[in-house]
């Protein structure tokens, strides 16, 4: 399985986290990761391969620490439940402001994101982000079903 899984987009899968690095990870901004989120951080990977080009590293799915360009991001509930075009956005949205309450964690290409939400009604599930685009975030199904659903599609039973 190594060598099929080394070919994979976003290339092999990088070490574990352990509890304490995500507890200071979850600290440090405020949030309480989803539970299947975490639980693959911590038992597969922090990162590696994946939907897309690969799933990125915690480190990289939310950026700086210090948050001065808005602080209480990460924590700030996320603000949809249902998918969002053109008409339900304001002409002069700030296209980082318009996503709080969650991370990217995957790169779609051609400016599309994979995000997944972490605070609100909508926490644990992944978004697929095209705002760049078309100015549409898209509800998914929750990280785990979207991850398994991706792996036993490309990994021989």
């Amino acid at each position: 399985m190594g060598d099929e899984m080394d070919r994979v987009p976003g290339g092999p899968l990088r070490s574990v986290l352990s509890e304490a690095e995500v507890r200071s990870f979850e600290r440090d901004y405020g949030v309480a990761l989803p539970a299947d989120y975490r639980t693959f951080l911590m038992t597969i990977g922090d990162g590696g391969p994946g939907p897309y080009h690969g799933i990125w590293v915690l480190s990289r799915s939310y950026g700086p620490k210090d948050e001065a360009w808005w602080p209480g991001y990460l924590a700030t509930p996320f603000p949809f439940t249902r998918a969002v075009g053109p008409d339900d956005l304001e002409d002069d949205y700030d296209e980082d402001g318009i996503v709080p309450g969650s991370m990217i964690i995957s790169d779609m290409g051609c400016g599309a994101f994979v995000r997944l939400v972490v605070t609100g009604a909508a926490s644990g599930q992944v978004w697929f982000d095209t705002l760049g685009i078309d100015d549409r975030l898209t509800p998914g199904p929750a990280f785990g079903d979207w991850y398994r659903t991706w792996a036993t599609s490309v990994v021989p039973s």
